[in-house]
């Protein structure tokens, strides 16, 4: 016997507590002590979780309900969330390692989504288009149909919930693929789900190894649509397997984003968010803030205050809510210290905080926050995608080289712009070859209502705000022609 949970797969109106491909193990990337053991999805589970979704989406009541019915039962999943918000967290932070108090944000932005497409599903409407006399024209929106989410391992509550409020609003069945390294908060989601009285087979949990259920899930012609967050080679992988059945894709992709900071902006202010920038969940965060392209006048106060920043910060365990936590893994710690070796043979490395002293966080995958100086915008560690603590330091002298290095990226997901200077700040952000632009900011709280989403190798398809709901719709034109007898 064990006291170690054990994660099932929800397919349908069925809990299944063994699959076919056996047992996998989730760790606290803290400790390195096992979190939970979950199920894992093989061909037999992937084509049950299929069918369920399809039988949901086909004959099932939820696309007979009235839209408004259909915002309450999404409006009471996020009242449950809410409700349940405490124990959620703490099994996030535990799960994924990041600080406890990110984990609270990430379920009361999950709750937001609820509340945001509960109140947007009796609002989809269409449109009537003037043919002349004797004609009549309508566009109406209908759901897309079965929608797969696959849902990467930094922010897997929240980002469950991003797609799946808008897929459930629109009138979509729904299949979840979580990252095989945290599947806790997962089941949770659908366990809230089914308590709000979502209709069965709407929502189904499919654990597993994504070269095995992630491919069958991506290739499987019962799958209408697929939404998916994570890393450009991943995201490449789906796309293929998309294309073998010609399905539309919502990619949200990886990013390397820049923020200019202006000798004149307000320092006490802009240098904390430039430090949220690329510190938040130990820049385990697709926008992270990772260039810093600063004006050559005040380079080295900003280095040097940024320096001393993440030295006085602490590492732990994300439970005790520290400064920053851990990555999520050891091989990915091993990926992000390469980087550090790279970052000193391409300029210098400034690194912060100490690694935890404590024995309990030994076998933890920690790593120190750094700052690189001296390296250009042509530099590998200028270039790539890192998902780690690392802030590239780059001065300019003028507005327009910033904007030139700024948009010298394959990425182009978010942007920040720091200034007192409306004028430069328009200008700026108005050049930039971004999805989002911050001035002054970067992250807007519980941002549920704006578009998001990049361009350039950062994906595309827009997450969030009213036109999120488009990736899960069909547009249907209705013609009639009804000349006067």
């Amino acid at each position: 016997m064990t006291d170690t949970p054990l994660i099932p797969l929800v397919i349908g109106n069925r809990i299944l507590n063994e699959a076919s491909d056996g047992v996998g193990r989730s760790f606290d990337p803290a400790t390195g002590a096992v979190v939970a053991e979950y199920v894992r999805a093989g061909e037999a589970e992937v084509e049950m979780a299929v069918a369920a979704a399809r039988e949901a989406f086909d004959n099932g009541p939820w696309r007979r309900m009235r839209p408004f019915e259909r915002g309450r039962v999404l409006h009471r999943i996020g009242e449950l969330m809410l409700a349940r918000r405490d124990e959620i967290a703490r099994k996030e932070s535990t799960d994924s390692g990041k600080p406890l108090r990110d984990s609270y944000w990430e379920v009361d932005c999950s709750a937001r989504f609820f509340e945001f497409y509960g109140g947007a599903a009796d609002k989809l409407h269409g449109n009537s288009i003037p043919l002349g006399p004797d004609w009549s024209d309508w566009t109406v929106k209908e759901p897309v149909g079965v929608s797969l989410h696959i849902i990467p391992w930094n922010y897997p509550f929240q980002l469950i919930a991003r797609g799946v409020a808008p897929a459930l609003a629109a009138g979509c069945a729904v299949i979840i693929k979580p990252s095989a390294d945290t599947p806790v908060t997962a089941y949770e989601f659908v366990k809230i789900c089914q308590e709000a009285g979502l209709p069965e087979g709407l929502v189904n949990l499919v654990n597993g190894r994504g070269s095995l259920a992630g491919d069958l899930l991506a290739r499987h012609r019962g799958v209408d649509q697929i939404t998916f967050t994570g890393s450009v080679p991943t995201g490449e992988r789906v796309l293929v397997a998309a294309a073998s059945h010609a399905v539309p894709c919502n990619m949200e992709l990886g990013g390397k984003s820049p923020q200019i900071l202006f000798a004149d902006a307000d320092l006490d202010r802009a240098l904390p968010l430039v430090a949220g920038g690329f510190l938040t969940h130990c820049g385990q965060v697709c926008n992270a803030g990772t260039r810093l392209f600063v004006e050559r006048s005040v380079h080295d106060k900003v280095v040097e205050r940024l320096h001393a920043r993440i030295s006085a910060m602490t590492l732990g365990a994300g439970i005790d809510d520290p400064d920053m936590g851990p990555l999520i893994n050891k091989g990915h710690r091993q990926d992000v210290e390469a980087y550090y070796d790279v970052a000193r043979k391409e300029g210098e490395l400034l690194l912060g905080a100490e690694l935890p002293s404590a024995p309990a966080l030994a076998d933890g995958a920690f790593v120190r926050p750094g700052l690189v100086v001296g390296a250009d915008n042509a530099t590998r560690i200028a270039r790539e995608e890192i998902f780690g603590p690392i802030l590239t330091v780059i001065p300019f002298d003028t507005a327009a080289e910033a904007v030139a290095g700024a948009n010298d990226s394959p990425f182009g997901l978010v942007a920040g712009i720091h200034t007192t200077n409306i004028d430069k700040a328009l200008g700026v952000g108005e050049k930039l070859r971004v999805g989002q632009v911050w001035i002054n900011s970067f992250g807007v709280g519980l941002d549920v209502e704006f578009p998001f989403g990049g361009y350039k190798l950062s994906g595309y398809g827009r997450e969030k705000g009213l036109e999120a709901l488009a990736a899960y719709q069909q547009v249907k034109n209705i013609a009639i022609h009804h000349p006067m007898p």
